[in-house]
C-alpha cells in the first residue's frame, strides 16, 4: 500500500487471494453462524441420546453373551509341560490342594498353573545344579588347594535352590498380591457403602465395585468379580463369601466377609457396618505407616555408620590433618 492512495479491498487482502475467494469465505462464515444459531435455538432431548446408548449397549451385551465362545487352545509349551508332568506322575494327590491354594492366592488361576509349577520344580534343580557344577570346575582351576573342598558345595546348593525357587516365587507373588489387596480395602468399602445406600443388592453391589476398581486395583477387582459370579450360581451366598476369604486369606478380608454374612443372616443395615469397617481399615493403614516410620532410625543406623560418618570424619578431620602436617614440615625445615 502506497501512502496517500485510497484504501481498496484488493490492498487489504493477503497476497495471492482474490476478491471472489474472499467473498466465498465470508459467505461460508455467515452460513455456519446461521446454522449454529438455529441449532442452539432448537430444543434438544438429552435423555433420548442416553436411552439410545443404553439400548445399543444392551444389544451388544446380549449378542456377546449368546454368541458361541471358542475355547482358547493352550500353547505348545504348556502342552509339553503337562505331558512331562503327567508321564512322570509328579503331581501327588496329597499335595494338590496345598499347591493349588498357594497358586490361587498368588493370582495364578489357570488350570495349567499347577503343571507349570511342577514342571519348573522338576527342571530348576538341574539348571541351577549345572550352573553350580560349572562354577565348581572354574573354582577348582583358580582357587588354592586348601579351599578346593568347599567348591563341591556349589552343585548341591544349586540343586537345593532349584527346588525352592518355584515356591519362593509363588510366595513372593502372593505377598505382593496381599499387599495390593490390603491397600485397596478402604476404597473398596467406601464404594460398597455408596452402592448399599443406593439400594443395590449384594451381587449388583459387588459387580459394580469390581467394574469401578478394575483399573486402579485389579487384584481386589478380580476377587470381587469372581465372588459376584459365584453368588449368581451357588445355592448358598455364604459359600461364595467364604470362598473370597479363602482366596484372599487376610484378616481384613475375613472381617468384611463376616460382616456381609451377618448382615445377610440378621438383616442389619450393611451400609453402617461397612462405614465402620472402612474407618477401622484407614486407621490401621495409618498405624502401619507410622510403624514403618518409627523403624527408620534403627534401619538407617548401619548405612549411616558405613557410608555417612566416614565421609563426615574425612571432611572434618582432613583440613586439620593437612595443617598439622604443614606445621610439622615447616618446623622440621627450620
Amino acid at each position: 500500500m502506497i501512502k496517500g492512495q485510497p484504501i481498496t479491498l484488493a490492498g487489504i487482502l493477503p497476497k495471492g487471494m482474490t476478491e471472489n475467494e474472499m467473498y466465498m469465505v465470508a459467505a461460508g462464515v455467515v452460513l455456519l453462524s446461521i446454522v449454529g444459531i438455529f441449532a442452539g435455538m432448537r430444543r434438544s432431548n438429552p435423555m433420548a441420546s442416553k436411552i439410545k446408548a443404553i439400548q445399543e449397549r444392551r444389544k451388544f451385551l446380549q449378542g456377546e453373551s449368546m454368541a458361541p465362545k471358542k475355547r482358547k487352545k493352550p500353547e505348545t509349551s504348556v502342552n509339553f509341560m503337562r505331558a512331562v508332568v503327567t508321564r512322570l506322575q509328579l503331581i501327588k494327590r496329597s499335595q494338590i490342594g496345598k499347591t493349588e491354594s498357594l497358586l490361587i492366592e498368588a493370582g495364578f488361576r489357570s488350570k495349567d498353573a499347577i503343571y507349570v509349577y511342577t514342571f519348573f520344580t522338576l527342571v530348576m534343580p538341574f539348571i541351577l545344579g549345572g550352573m553350580g557344577l560349572f562354577l565348581m570346575q572354574y573354582s577348582l582351576a583358580h582357587v588354592s588347594p586348601k579351599w578346593k573342598m568347599f567348591n563341591y558345595i556349589w552343585p548341591v546348593f544349586g540343586a537345593y535352590m532349584g527346588l525352592k525357587v518355584p515356591g519362593m516365587y509363588a510366595a513372593n507373588a502372593r505377598k505382593k498380591r496381599y499387599k495390593a489387596i490390603q491397600k485397596s480395602l478402604p476404597d473398596v468399602l467406601d464404594l460398597m457403602t455408596i452402592c448399599a445406600e443406593a439400594g443395590l443388592s449384594l451381587a449388583a453391589m459387588l459387580d459394580r465395585v469390581a467394574r469401578e476398581l478394575a483399573i486402579s486395583y485389579p487384584e481386589i477387582a478380580q476377587e470381587i468379580a469372581m465372588t459376584s459370579i459365584e453368588i449368581g450360581f451357588l445355592p448358598d451366598r455364604n459359600k461364595a463369601l467364604t470362598n473370597l476369604a479363602e482366596r484372599a486369606a487376610l484378616p481384613e478380608v475375613r472381617g468384611i466377609v463376616s460382616v456381609l454374612i451377618q448382615t445377610e443372616k440378621y438383616g442389619t443395615p450393611i451400609a453402617q457396618a461397612l462405614r465402620v469397617l472402612s474407618a477401622e481399615f484407614r486407621t490401621s493403614r495409618m498405624l502401619r505407616a507410622e510403624e514403618k516410620a518409627a523403624k527408620l532410625p534403627a534401619l538407617m543406623t548401619i548405612p549411616m555408620i558405613l557410608f555417612i560418618l566416614p565421609t563426615l570424619f574425612i571432611v572434618i578431620i582432613a583440613p586439620a590433618a593437612v595443617k598439622l602436617m604443614d606445621t610439622i614440615a615447616a618446623n622440621s625445615t627450620n
